[in-house]
């Protein structure tokens, strides 16, 4: 186990995707948010880049502050969170 990362399962309703990845502990839900627009935008060439998304926990529903950082947000390795 990585400790400066945590593994999560990341859904992308917008382009029918699933990816498992790796993000840094040590970034705020709204630097993610931003690598990961910018990351699938790349990818796909039909993901908008879009300053209004949010992170969503799969299971329980909670919508993430984008100030928290990953570390104190709760999100742990294994989480499903959706990108909407």
């Amino acid at each position: 186990m990585k400790e400066n990362k945590v593994n999560i399962d990341l859904i992308v309703p917008a382009v029918g995707q699933r990816y498992n990845l790796f993000i840094p502990v040590n970034k705020t839900i709204g630097e993610i948010i931003i690598i990961l627009n910018n990351t699938i935008n790349e990818m796909t060439g039909c993901f908008l880049l879009n300053n209004k998304l949010c992170i969503l926990n799969v299971f329980d529903g909670t919508i993430y502050d984008s100030k928290l950082s990953i570390l104190t947000s709760g999100i742990k390795n294994g989480s499903v969170l959706a990108l909407i």
